[in-house]
């Protein structure tokens, strides 16, 4: 690999160690920024080897670690560094064929299955990082809430000291159950939208090494099935730490669910001529119900696994206008 990826590499874990390192202004645009720090990293694994992407993701962890802490480099490297190297390394992964000249390329089911892995690793362990048992895990929300109240005490203001304590209780629990597997749900689709969005912009600088994949096909591999109703088990009769792991893993295999679902809309739908206007209304559906419609096109996603939809309809294989 010549000196040219090497030094877009080190570029690229630079910007990356900015964006992470904006949330500490607090200002309007740190969150959004900071969520698009694996983009970078991201750029150069799929544009430039994945030689590039590690050393990408190798500045960002010493930069990091220079300019702020070891711990704030160690949580880039291993939240958002590593993974972000291993996602484009996995994208680029091919081999040969026997009857055929053409690469076969990594399946982006796969790729969609290690992109919930890492999710719920990440979720799990930054929910261990607030609390080495549950009911410590619990009453740092119950820290958050105090702290919210010190800032706007009339928050509560309203309720006896009794019922003030009570309330926050029953919110840190309800916060305990719900935010470790929304966390989980937002990890897995930012980080597929943020392959896509870098897969798309290495494409348009023609550095793509692999052929722009059909994404209507992509299809969780048979293992995923087992995993998931082993989550929903979880959550439905494990407490503590064991219900909580659960729960992130139904979340993040709901959302990967969710978009195989689209991609059989997607591909069932392309002998359609008004396909553009049903693909419109469909994704309208999300704005207009927030966090149902996922539900539903999970389901289809599930049921594709006995169905298998998209070898039903007869002209869905033509490519999308």
């Amino acid at each position: 690999m010549n000196m040219r990826n090497y030094a877009f590499g080190a570029g690229c874990g630079a910007v990356s160690a900015l964006l992470f390192a904006v949330i500490a202004t607090s200002s309007p645009l740190a969150f959004p920024l900071y969520l698009v720090a694996p983009l970078p990293i991201l750029i150069a694994t799929l544009g430039f080897t994945h030689q590039a992407g590690l050393t990408a993701a190798l500045v960002a962890f010493l930069v990091t670690s220079l300019v702020f802490s070891p711990l704030a480099g160690t949580v880039h490297a291993l939240s958002i560094g590593f993974p972000s190297w291993l996602m484009g390394y996995l994208a680029l992964l091919a081999r040969s064929t026997e009857n055929s000249e053409n690469a076969e390329w990594y399946p982006l089911g796969r790729l969609l299955m290690w992109n919930v892995a890492l999710s719920v690793m990440l979720t799990f362990t930054g929910a261990l990082m607030l609390g080495t048992d549950y009911p410590s895990f619990v009453a740092s929300f119950e820290e958050l809430i105090g702290e919210m109240i010190t800032l706007e005490p009339a928050l509560f203001g309203t309720l006896a000291t009794g019922d003030q304590a009570g309330t926050i209780a029953a919110i840190a629990n309800v916060m305990a159950l719900l935010a470790a597997p929304i966390s989980a749900a937002i990890s897995t689709t930012l980080s597929v939208l943020l392959l896509y969005i870098a897969g798309r912009i290495v494409k348009a600088s023609g550095r793509l090494p692999r052929p722009w994949p059909d994404l209507a096909s992509v299809s969780l591999p048979k293992v995923a099935l087992p995993v998931f109703l082993l989550c929903l088990m979880l959550t439905a009769t494990a407490s503590d730490f064991a219900g909580l792991f659960g729960r992130i893993g139904f979340a993040a295999l709901l959302i990967a669910y969710c978009l195989q679902g689209l991609a059989i809309l997607h591909k069932i739908s392309r002998p359609i001529k008004s396909r553009r206007a049903i693909l419109v209304m469909i994704y309208s559906v999300f704005v207009l119900l927030p966090g149902w419609p996922i539900l539903g096109f999970a389901v289809l996603g599930i049921a594709d696994v006995w169905f298998v939809f998209r070898s039903r309809f007869p002209g869905a294989d033509l490519p999308s206008p």
